[in-house]
């Protein structure tokens, strides 16, 4: 009985993530909270999510992340493209999606898209790089880099990942590390850019950007040059002790609340501002899905899905079709629904599916946690896919010819990284 109130609580939070009728985190504590009334896990058990080391880590990051936006780096970067004015050919192009990358690992996409799009608006209209050519291909490097270096968030994604199935599959050595995120992506970030710097020209030149369909972003007060010099050295302190975790060990955990704490008592950083930030939705839903995973894990509902999906799959099933089934799978998914609703409803079943078959799942995770970005094809993909679409003005099925492509191969980079770096068996 125990397995299938386990079961039915999953599809519960499953189905609510797709529908997204309410925050991610009121799904989950929902499903703790029904957990703990049928007593498959106690009352303490049902809410140490909380305490778990992967949201110590992932809370304080969220916070320590946001005050970068306050720095003056986003406005120099900018600059850059200022001198940029004039200039034709690939060197305005790479330019254009370079700083796209470098913001990619700071600032969420739609408002990176909302300040690059001041830049493409400069444009002649009348010649072959035209703003609207330019846009959709840009939304592609931006998801294509989204938080993929160690550094900021890009710096916990490991974490995030290791929270949605460590709960199934506990051996640590089918656990991420902090870099694996990164080396996985480099594959489909190479092959992206270059198609990206190539494709370009499928784009129709259609009509001028709209820019009454952009989100104004949100002017926050810049800090003081003495504040923005310690945010930087509190930045390398916390990156510094998460990337030479075989060192500092515990601290890779606890760095970035040692930075918060440093911004607090130096005054750049308030207390409301910090509990904000720790306690934003992404924190209640990791907190939740720990103790569902962890519920699946034990009751043995997890093996079940494995069990039911591994038949599916057939006997032995090739290393690499699986990854591209998977990889696909996500791509499809993200496509129609949010990024964190794919991914946080796929991990756990390709985990279950990974315990079954006795594999290992690092690389399976590691396609769900970077194909889970790649929504270019519909305006249903992403917030920043929504934005993109309605200023170009584009007709998903004219753009069609830029859009498909890129996501075929996204889907086979993808399966070709995990199946090189990460095979199953």
């Amino acid at each position: 009985m125990e397995m299938y109130i386990v079961l039915a609580v999953t599809l519960f939070m499953m189905v609510m993530f797709i529908w997204h009728k309410v925050p991610f985190g009121v799904t989950t504590m929902t499903c703790c909270l029904v957990l703990a009334i049928c007593g498959i896990v106690d009352i303490q058990t049902a809410f140490s999510g909380f305490g778990n080391k992967i949201v110590v880590l992932i809370a304080p990051m969220l916070a320590l992340s946001s005050v970068l936006t306050r720095t003056s780096l986003v406005q120099k970067i900018s600059g850059i493209l200022n001198t940029l004015k004039g200039k034709r050919g690939m060197l305005l192009i790479i330019s254009f999606y370079l700083v796209g990358a470098v913001f990619a690992q700071f600032i969420p996409s739609t408002a990176a898209l909302t300040i690059l799009v001041v830049f493409l608006m400069t444009l002649d209209n009348s010649g072959e790089i035209t703003a609207n050519r330019l846009l959709l291909p840009l939304l592609g490097i931006l998801v294509a880099w989204k938080f993929k270096f160690p550094i900021g968030m890009g710096a916990a994604t490991f974490a995030t990942l290791n929270g949605l199935y460590e709960g199934i599959i506990t051996d640590p050595q089918y656990h991420l590390t902090m870099m694996d995120p990164f080396l996985f992506a480099l594959i489909p970030i190479v092959v992206l850019t270059i198609y990206c710097l190539a494709a370009w020209k499928l784009m129709p030149k259609g009509a001028e950007i709209n820019q009454s369909a952009l989100k104004e972003a949100k002017k926050a007060d810049l800090l003081s040059s003495a504040q923005e010099k310690i945010v930087y050295g509190v930045f390398v302190l916390v990156m510094l002790l998460m990337i030479l975790n075989k060192w500092t060990g515990n601290l890779l955990y606890l760095a970035p609340a040692l930075g918060v704490l440093i911004l607090i008592y130096t005054g750049i950083l308030s207390v409301p501002d910090a509990v904000k930030g720790m306690t934003a939705d992404m924190t209640w839903m990791l907190a939740g899905v720990l103790v569902v995973a962890d519920a699946l894990g034990k009751s043995g509902a997890g093996n079940a899905i494995g069990d039911l999906i591994l038949q599916l799959l057939g006997a032995n099933p090739s290393s690499f079709m699986v990854m591209l089934i998977f990889s696909m799978a996500t791509v499809v998914m993200t496509t129609f629904l949010s990024n964190m609703a794919t991914q946080t409803v796929l991990i756990p079943i390709a985990a279950s599916v990974c315990l079954a078959g006795g594999w290992d799942p690092r690389g399976i995770v590691l396609i769900i946690g970077t194909a889970n970005m790649f929504a270019v094809g519909f305006p249903s993909g992403s917030g920043e896919c929504a934005v993109c679409f309605a200023a170009g003005g584009y007709n998903p099925v004219k753009v069609l010819k830029f859009t498909f492509p890129y996501m075929v191969l996204a889907i086979l980079s993808c399966a070709a990284a995990a199946h090189i770096l990460y095979p199953l068996y």
